[in-house]
């Protein structure tokens, strides 16, 4: 009935790992590792999106969900959020109205006034749930933080292993 995508997602083997591996299934031994080493913003993306990238990524970096595998879906996010942030902006135009009103004149000559949604409305919606999964991905909005699992580092006290 269902196919590849049904059901919940597979927890990541080390999460697996460290929780004991409670259901007892065999782990992945083969899950692909992103590599180690620096993030860096892509050389495409130029002007304003580098603004975007910076200020996402260094969230992104400090939650442990931007890995140098994630270069590439993540400069999408930052291109569609500078969209987003784009038409948005458009509505604080001066002289800006939600709607556009236009004439439409019919075969038989009578004139019908057509009320439309502007293009900065749509193109704000439309590139907000475009961009949905990217920020659930990344873990940028709440309830996806609650789903997304990082192992922490471990921070060694100071006073760790004096009563061995």
């Amino acid at each position: 009935m269902g196919n590849h995508n049904s059901g919940r997602r597979p927890k990541p083997t080390a999460l697996k790992i460290l929780q004991g591996n409670p259901g007892k299934r065999r782990l992945n031994e083969d899950e692909p590792q992103p590599p180690a080493g620096p993030v860096e913003c892509p050389a495409q993306l130029k002007g304003p999106v580098v603004e975007v990238w910076q200020e996402l990524s260094a969230i992104a970096l400090a939650m442990g969900t931007l890995t140098a595998a994630d270069v590439a879906p993540f400069a999408t996010l930052c291109e569609l959020e500078l969209t987003r942030r784009l038409a948005s902006q458009e509505k604080h135009r001066e002289g800006f109205t939600p709607f556009l009103v236009t004439t439409v004149p019919d075969p038989d000559g009578e004139v019908h006034i057509k009320i439309t949604e502007h293009p900065a409305i749509r193109m704000e919606r439309h590139t907000a749930t475009a961009l949905r999964p990217y920020y659930e991905k990344f873990g940028l909005e709440p309830v996806a933080r609650a789903r997304i699992h990082v192992p922490k580092s471990a921070v060694v006290s100071k006073w760790a292993g004096i009563l061995k």
